[in-house]
């Protein structure tokens, strides 16, 4: 665990922007630190798609389930997300500034309404900042944006888990918090992502700022090669078709295998990511098929 809290610490933290910002700017409430891991641990502090920053998770499910939100065409996705104590503004306003939001309540308002404790910092009289495990921003088709709250945890441990034991405590705290500011919440079970999906997603990721990737997409270059891949990939090993089409526009290695991936992860070239996949073989047909069902079933409405 983190050393001892105290209000200076506390508001190092938050001056250092702790918990605060979008996108590449946001740092996470909690960091990696040595005293926070065990050999045990399934901590990671790792690149993930579109970004420029790492990102901090405590368990291997929150990366999983990260990265397949990003897939499936999330805006921003934020990792261990503060739920302050306090009133403050309203998550939503550092992601459409330009609007009045009104203030949550906070977390010790929430807790207080449900009747779950809240403990403090030692010798601080601060309640805990307490974390939900993603906090990721949606855009619907007409444009606008809306939050969904995720918590995720084991299936098991959360079936052991008794009613008002601290872990169903702590979900409530979440979907609480959550409706407290008009914010969609969602328990998602790790074991409910297709293993061999995360597995291939994070072979394939595009591991570049979205800058660099979207000016790769937007490019005649990228166009031309998904032209050649989608009349070869699905009847020849994709290996093949990939670099037959790298050398038409004579790219070096590296380049066809960054555009394979980003096609692939992207699904600018289909293909069924939940079976796996050779690059010795042909593509499997029904990839988008697939991600609508996913989509459908994490960021439907009913979320």
């Amino acid at each position: 665990m983190h050393a001892k809290m105290t209000l200076s610490k506390m508001m190092e933290w938050i001056e250092n922007g702790r918990g605060i910002g979008v996108g590449d700017s946001y740092t996470p409430w909690l960091l990696p630190t040595k005293r926070g891991t065990s050999s045990t641990s399934n901590q990671s502090y790792v690149p993930m798609p579109l970004l420029r920053r790492h990102c901090y998770f405590l368990s291997r499910g929150e990366r999983h389930l990260a990265h397949v939100f990003w897939w499936l065409g999330a805006v921003d996705v934020r990792e261990q997300f503060p739920l302050w104590p306090w009133p403050h503004p309203h998550p939503m306003s550092e992601v459409v500034p330009g609007r009045e939001w009104p203030d949550h309540p906070g977390m010790d308002a929430v807790a207080d309404d449900a009747g779950i404790h809240v403990y403090c910092y030692a010798g601080v009289g601060i309640s805990h900042v307490l974390t939900i495990d993603l906090m990721v921003t949606l855009r619907a088709p007409d444009g606008s944006v809306r939050l969904l709250g995720v918590s995720c945890k084991p299936r098991e441990r959360f079936e052991r888990a008794e009613f008002g034991n601290r872990l169903r405590e702590r979900l409530e705290l979440d979907r609480r918090y959550c409706n407290a500011g008009g914010i969609s919440h969602m328990l998602v079970h790790p074991e409910q992502l297709p293993p061999v999906l995360v597995r291939q997603l994070e072979w394939l990721a595009p591991l570049a700022p979205y800058e660099f990737v979207q000016s790769l997409i937007a490019s005649d270059r990228y166009q031309c090669f998904l032209k050649h891949l989608r009349e070869t990939a699905y009847i020849k090993p994709i290996r093949t078709a990939a670099i037959a089409a790298g050398e038409k526009l004579r790219w070096n290695s590296e380049q066809i295998r960054f555009a394979t991936h980003t096609a692939l992860w992207r699904q600018d070239l289909e293909a069924d990511l939940s079976r796996p996949l050779s690059t010795a073989s042909p593509l499997p047909l029904g990839g988008e098929g697939f991600r609508q069902k996913l989509s459908a079933r994490l960021l439907g409405e009913s979320a």
